[in-house]
């Protein structure tokens, strides 16, 4: 199983520098980190903030900021040389399909093949106004768009034609170190998505909320998988975890590594941890992250 550290909203641990997390990442990967991630939001309407907090406990204020991931993967893809790197959710839709092509060609040769994106279509129609995308069929959309980014980063030519839009003869260098990136998709357990994975995606990024839930949604994508002629081996999923809390509200360590392994068990291959859910000392980094990288050897 690999270990991940997501490292949203780390500048906290740093009085809210974010010039120091990239010093955390850098400290990850010496220790043996497999994934260093981030999350991806471009912004909020007030209003979409305020019922998602209220129905789906959504842990990040209104006035919490949100660094651009390509950006921040960026500076830490310089200061790390083997942690893999992706975004747990990356909105693709509110981007543009050769824009984002280029950016993560680009991430992928700075970090010499190193990685591993997680693509959804994100909750807040207030986003695609922003960016003047379209949110209706914006499910169909991402699977063009990840059609198109593959396209553009295997042949110069190009040529794609989807609903939305279309390039043809069209050139765009560098095409990545790797021969095919790794795309998870970042959407709920249905039939209907885990159709999406198996046709054009690589993998499941996925906030489990119980555990028999997520075993049958393993079972199911592993079986869709199969049904597009794909080996159900090769499926990556990336779980990533809140620690669990004792009914005093301090984080058990114990219960969190067992639940990790029992997800592990039921199929998980990466299971990914944000710091700041744990406490906001930084002193106590160097513990975490120890504590975090022998679960993948457990």
């Amino acid at each position: 199983m690999e270990i991940g550290l997501n490292i949203l909203g780390a500048e906290a641990l740093f009085g809210g520098d974010i010039s120091a997390v990239p010093d955390l990442a850098a400290e990850a990967d010496r220790r043996g980190i497999d994934l260093i991630s981030t999350g991806d939001h471009l912004g909020f309407a007030a209003d979409a903030h305020a019922q998602r907090m209220r129905d789906n406990n959504f842990p990040f204020p209104l006035d919490h900021p949100w660094y651009e991931p390509i950006s921040l993967l960026s500076a830490v893809a310089a200061v790390t040389e083997r942690a893999q790197l992706g975004v747990s959710v990356l909105i693709a839709t509110v981007r543009p399909a050769a824009l984002l092509a280029k950016q993560i060609a680009t991430l992928d040769r700075l970090s010499r093949g190193r990685v591993t994106m997680g693509f959804g279509v994100g909750w807040q129609e207030a986003e695609y106004t922003a960016t003047g995308m379209p949110f209706d069929a914006r499910f169909g959309r991402m699977e063009d768009t990840v059609r198109a980014c593959r396209e553009l980063w295997t042949r110069a030519p190009a040529q794609f034609t989807g609903r939305d839009f279309a390039f043809e003869n069209f050139h765009s260098l560098p095409f990545p170190v790797q021969d095919r990136i790794p795309i998870l998709f970042g959407l709920g357990p249905s039939p209907r998505n885990f159709d999406r994975i198996a046709r054009v995606a690589d993998g499941w990024s996925v906030n489990p909320t119980d555990l028999p839930g997520f075993t049958g949604s393993v079972a199911l994508l592993r079986d869709r998988f199969a049904a597009q002629g794909r080996d159900p081996g090769t499926l990556r999923i990336q779980v990533s975890l809140t620690p669990v809390r004792r009914s005093d509200g301090s984080v058990d360590l114990d219960a969190t590594a067992r639940a990790a392994q029992q997800f592990r068990r039921h199929g998980a291959t990466a299971v990914v941890f944000r710091p700041t859910a744990f406490g906001r000392e930084a002193d106590r980094l160097p513990e975490l992250l120890d504590w975090m990288i022998g679960l993948g050897h457990d």
